[in-house]
Formats: C-alpha cells, structure tokens, sequence
C-alpha cells in the first residue's frame, strides 16, 4: 500500500498519457521570482501540449506539440509551432502534481548550462472555464 505522501500515477493507451495531468493549468504569478508578474497556461491533452508563457514584455514563447510522460517526467516530443526557436530547444520537465496545483521544474536542454532549472507553478483551471481551443498566435 501507498504511503501517504505517494500518489498513484494512471497512465492510459501505453503511450505515456497521464489522466490527471490532463487540463488547462494557469501559471501563478510568483513575487518572490525574477519574473514577478509572469503570465501564462499550459493545456494538456492526449498527447498534445499547448503552452503560452510570458515571462515579461520581451521575453515570450508559445507552443505547440507532442508529449509523452516517463515517471515524474514530461517529454517534448514533437514540436508543431514555437514561436521563440531562437532561444534554443526546450528542455524535458519535471513535474508534481499536489490536488489542483502542478509545479514544472523545466530541465535545460544544454547539459553544460549552469543556470539553475526555471521551476513554474500553475494551478488547474476549474472544469467550467477549460478552453475548448486555443489559437497560439492570439494569446501572443
């Protein structure tokens, strides 16, 4: 039996989906960070990732892929659309989900970078506010 603090991951269909990953999640503003006011969402589906962060007025990037989920690890593995690909190729993702909060801890995908991995918070957006379709271009 599962302690606790352990929490039992469901994966569907073998391909690394996980059900409660699933979602719209908003990412908190945090003023105790390098970027106070951030904004932004990621929205989980299937297989499907859509995210939109904006760390300040020059410093913006959207996307659109593929994911697959490994463990506590969140895979790029396709991207459709990135609108900053000059700031280099994404890195994987460590999450934890805790109820309706998920915290990303986004690994650099430069292994001789010695910045310290950007860790995000976001909060599940509530069921009736879920977005049915998003259009990247218009949230930049």
């Amino acid at each position: 039996m599962a302690s606790p603090d352990k929490h039992n991951l469901t994966f569907l269909r073998g391909s690394g989906f996980l059900l409660s990953l699933v979602g719209v999640w908003d990412l908190m503003a945090d003023a105790s960070s390098q970027w106070p006011s951030q904004k932004g969402f990621l929205i989980f589906k299937e297989t499907k990732i859509i995210a939109v962060i904006e760390r300040n007025e020059d410093m913006r990037r959207g996307i659109e892929g593929t994911y697959a989920v490994e463990g506590n690890r969140i895979i790029l593995t396709g991207l459709f659309i990135d609108t900053a690909p000059e700031r280099g190729a994404l890195g994987d993702g460590e999450f934890e989900i805790d109820g309706d909060m998920l915290t990303i801890t986004w690994l650099s995908s430069n292994q001789t970078c010695q910045t310290p991995p950007q860790v995000d918070t976001f909060r599940r957006r509530p069921r009736g506010r879920q977005a049915s379709g998003y259009c990247i271009a218009s949230h930049l």
